[in-house]
Order: structure tokens, then sequence, then C-alpha cells
């Protein structure tokens, strides 16, 4: 009996053991290219999805220790978090755990960042590659870094340093609102605001409340309604910083936006939307979303932003690890060429749906000759064929050329007969340049139609 209670224990442990792939620390063997920053994490805590853990974080490079300093870590994602390779939020503190702000690899001093782990994006280029379209439309995206992650002593392979979407003249270059900004002109801005699933949750529609957030009074279908699928997170200032009267204002806002978005006077010139939004910004995050056929757009991932005296702002744009073609389709229907505004048309069962003033916009004459008018000038400059290519080379050149690819694929996936771990990863590159290349043809024929 003893015999049989001790190879129970031996069976659940080696259970465990092989199916606890996060904790396996395999031996890579392809050589680690010293150039590309190295990021080692070490935390006598259990890394969770909340509250952040003390941790230390050392920055080597060539040899040369760039940045040693305390930092608060925590899990961050919401479907990621059952991924094995988790992506982390950091915050960089002082010894006496105030916050300091740091310039990492270069990028503009501060103290929020996020390690990135690419789980589902097998190609690694996704984000990248679209924050770096964005920043040359025009619109601010987070800088990307790429670099490697050990955390106690365990190798989690390529990551992406990214910036988090904060108030500040270097990210969102929002005014500072303070507690104390109750009237006036101070009320009027600025705000950050998210339309997305709850920090960590993936399916629960329970954790909005008044503290984190506040609800459309339209649901999707621009009725007015009770049991709203739409909700609005408070992002900046925080839930727990903002004020009674800052949350009313901001709220009233939306909704004075919405309540004329759903009267037969939402397109007049002077009284319609265009009193309420920074038009060319809707037209940017149309655009952006559409060419890379972001499933998660408009209704989860989704920011906004309000300025001191301005009109309410769409963006900066966020989480494209799912966008750029059949891949990551929800619905059979998005398995194609189709425009993500209409999400609600094709997966009008899932939870979190595309707000009803999408659509409208997307009636307005005047709206959709501004689409069709930037869509033209960016696709003879920035979203040219010749150039999004060469961006795509680009990052996929460097990636194999540090040999990045090589060691993420040996740490996370098992080996394929007769593949190398390159060829499948220029299987996904591939993908990407030939479904862009025809997408984009797509809506050069379907941009005056809408």
């Amino acid at each position: 009996m003893k015999s049989i209670f001790l190879l129970s224990i031996v069976i659940v442990f080696l259970m465990i053991t092989c199916n606890n792939t996060e904790n396996a620390n395999r031996d890579i063997t392809t050589p680690r290219d010293k150039s590309i920053p190295f990021f080692s994490i070490q935390s006598d805590k259990k890394i969770i999805n909340d509250p952040k853990v003390d941790a230390t974080l050392k920055i080597e490079r060539n040899d040369s220790v760039l940045l040693q300093t305390p930092i608060g870590i925590e899990l961050r994602g919401a479907i990621s978090l059952s991924e094995d390779k988790k992506s982390y939020g950091f915050e960089i503190r002082e010894k006496n755990d105030s916050l300091s702000n740091k310039s990492l690899l270069n990028l503009p001093k501060n103290d929020d960042w996020i390690l990135h782990g690419t789980a589902m994006d097998k190609s690694f280029i996704r984000n990248v590659l679209t924050y770096h379209l964005s920043n040359q439309m025009g619109r601010y995206a987070s800088r990307t870094q790429f670099v490697e992650l050990n955390i106690n002593d365990n190798y989690k392979g390529l990551y992406i340093l990214m910036e988090k979407i904060k108030q500040g003249k270097e990210r969102v270059a929002i005014k500072k609102l303070s507690q104390k900004d109750s009237s006036g002109e101070e009320i009027t801005g600025g705000y950050i605001l998210k339309i997305d699933k709850t920090a960590g949750k993936n399916t629960d529609f329970s954790d909005y409340n008044e503290q984190n957030s506040f609800d459309s009074r339209y649901n999707a279908k621009g009725k007015l309604t009770d049991n709203t699928n739409i909700h609005y997170l408070y992002d900046y200032p925080k839930a727990k910083n903002i004020t009674p009267a800052q949350k009313t204002y901001i709220s009233n806002y939306i909704n004075d936006f919405e309540q004329v978005m759903a009267s037969n006077q939402w397109n007049n010139p002077t009284q319609g939307y265009a009193k309420y939004i920074d038009v060319d910004s809707f037209v940017d995050y149309f655009i952006l979303t559409e060419f890379c056929q972001n499933h998660d757009g408009y209704r989860i991932s989704t920011f906004l932003q309000k300025d001191r005296n301005k009109k309410l702002a769409m963006g900066p744009i966020w989480d494209y690890d799912l966008a750029y073609g059949p891949e990551f389709a929800f619905c059979s229907d998005l398995a194609k060429d189709a425009w993500v505004f209409r999400y609600n048309q094709y997966c009008g069962s899932d939870g979190w749906l595309v707000p009803f003033w999408w659509e409208k916009l997307l009636k307005d004459s005047a709206f959709k000759n501004k689409v069709s008018q930037r869509w033209k000038s960016l696709r003879n400059d920035v979203l040219s064929d010749k150039k999004v290519e060469q961006t795509i080379d680009s990052l996929t050149q460097y990636l194999h050329q540090h040999n990045l690819v090589d060691r993420n694929y040996e740490r996370w996936s098992e080996k394929k007969k007769g593949q190398t771990y390159k060829e499948r990863h220029l299987k996904h590159i591939e993908h990407i340049k030939s479904w862009t290349k025809q997408h984009s043809a797509w809506i050069d024929r379907e941009i005056d139609k809408l």
C-alpha cells in the first residue's frame, strides 16, 4: 500500500511538472546575442495579477549593467493570462518605495512600463508594426524595444518593452488633472477613458461599478437602456483618484455626445457630432483598425482622451496582437475581408460590442469623405504596400539576426520534423505580408462604397 501511495505521488508530480510549461526552464542551445538588452528580475514573492509585488530589475547589454533598480511587478492581460508565457507590468521604485522616472533603453523617462510576452502572436511583430505605423501617421502610440527576459533565473524568451499608456508630455500629452480641479476650464481635462474588460478579467461582466467606470445610456443599437453592454473605464485620473465632480463632468460629456448621435441631429454641421469629437482622430483610428482588421478594435482595448478645452479624441491605439487577418477571426464572417466596425452584425452574441455611434458616423457623407481622402493619402505614403513591407522586413531581419526567434521558439515550442524555427516563424511573417497587401487592395476597392 505504501508503495502504491508513493507511486501515486510521483505520477501526480510528473503530471504537474509536464503540464506546467511556465516553470519549465529548458536549456537554450542557441547562443545569446549580448547586444540585445537582457532583463533579469528577482522577487521573493510569487508574481500575481494584483497587487504588484516587490522585485529588483537588472538590465544588461554587452556585458554592461545599464540599470539596476527596485520595481513593483504584476501580471497583466485578460485572455493572455491563460497562456503559459505571461505579460507583465512594472513600475520603477526608489529604495523607499516611492516611484522613480527613469529612461529605459533611451526611451523617454517614466515609472510605468510593460513587458509584453507576445504569447498569442507567433510573428512577434504585430504590435510593434502597428504602433510604428501609428507614430508615422502622426498619432502617438507606445514606443517599443525587443528584449529578452529572465525571472528568478527562469529564461522567459523574447519580450517587447512597451510604454504604458499614461498621461504625460512624452506619452498622452494632455493636461494634468488634480483633485483640486473641480470647476471652470480646469475640470474639462485631461481625461483618458478606456472601453475594455476590467483588469485581469475575461468574461466577468459584474466587475464594472461606479468606482471604476460609468455606463453608456445606450445599447449597441443606439437605444436608451438601463442594461447596456458599453462601459467606460476611468484610466486617467485613476479610479481611486478621480473626484465625484470630475466623474460627473466626463460622464455627462460622453452622454451629451451619445445623445446627439442617437438623435436626428447627429450629423448637423454645427450641433451634431463634430461639436463633440476631434473628427480627424476618429478617422485615423478607423483607418488603422480596418487596415489591420483588428477584431478587438472599437469594443475593447480602446482608449479615448479629452484634453482641457478640447474635444473628445480617439486613441492611442492599443493591443493589435490579434490583428492582421483570419488567423484570429472570432466569427466566420470575419474570416475574410470585412469591415470590423460592423462587428455587431457578425458577432452579435459577444458580450463586448462596438458602440452604436461608429455605425452612425459611417453613414455621414462628410465623415466618409474624410475617411476616403485620408486613406488614399496614406496609401501613397505610410500605408503603401512598399513601405509596410519594408517595415515588416526590417523587423523580421532584426529578430533573426539577433537569434531572438530561435531562442524564443526553443524556450516555448516543440520542434517540428523537417522544419526549422526560422521557417516556422517566416510562415507567420509571410501571412502578414500577403494578407495586408490583399486586404489593402480590398479597402481600395470598397472605401468609396461605405
